[in-house]
């Protein structure tokens, strides 16, 4: 089932006016308010979020990637007015695609396909850049969480996950923060902070694997 979760304000009436343009798409949710979208759709699971903002210049460079964490979303589909170059490349990812807005319902619909129908591509996105990691998806809350765990048997596999996560994800941080005036000694941390994504990647998806095993849930 593909499942589209739909944030902007026009969607509501796009929709209204022309309720079959989406085809077999399972449309869990459109609206036009974040805080609504925050509260309701995580449950919902969708697989594709279509997030449509006049000017990207004023979206926070987190806030994509924080909707695409907290609803478990595989691809964002981002339709803009105003463009803004930092924001475009700070989200280069074969997760996040952008469209030029507004966006007909009938071309939107085209790019969920060709999202979610695209084979995987480990190492590259579709343009052929390098893959950029996938932003963390474990919150402190739920990795502190996890830490504590109580054990079964003498597993302490997920506590131990979690400290791993948490502390590659603080060296990530730290790098990517780095400050350096020697253009050399920049590109070397730049190349730290995309390899611990990578690890802290790694180790998310084990965790997964062990918290679905395991039946735990936080």
């Amino acid at each position: 089932m593909k499942k589209l979760a739909m944030l902007g304000d026009t969607y509501p009436s796009q929709l209204r006016v022309n309720p079959r343009a989406l085809g077999e798409l399972d449309v869990v949710w459109v609206g036009e308010s974040q805080e609504v979208f925050r509260s309701e759709v995580p449950r919902l699971r969708p697989n594709v979020l279509a997030l449509d903002f006049t000017d990207l210049g004023k979206v926070p460079p987190q806030l994509v990637p924080e909707l695409m964490e907290l609803t478990g979303a595989r691809h964002a589909l981002v339709s803009y007015r105003q463009t803004h170059h930092a924001l475009l490349e700070s989200l280069s990812s074969p997760r996040v695609r952008f469209i030029q807005g507004p966006t007909p319902l009938s071309v939107l619909r085209a790019h969920v396909h060709r999202v979610l129908d695209e084979p995987r591509r480990p190492e590259s996105n579709v343009l052929g850049m390098p893959r950029v990691p996938r932003p963390p998806r474990f919150s402190p809350e739920q990795l502190g969480q996890l830490m504590e765990l109580s054990t079964r048997g003498s597993c302490e596999c997920a506590n131990q996950l979690a400290r791993l996560v948490g502390g590659l994800r603080g060296f990530e941080e730290y790098a990517g923060g780095c400050e350096r005036p020697d253009e050399k000694e920049l590109r070397l941390h730049g190349l730290l902070h995309r390899q611990v994504a990578f690890a802290r990647e790694a180790l998310e998806d084990g965790l997964v694997a062990l918290l679905d095993h395991q039946n735990i849930r936080i």
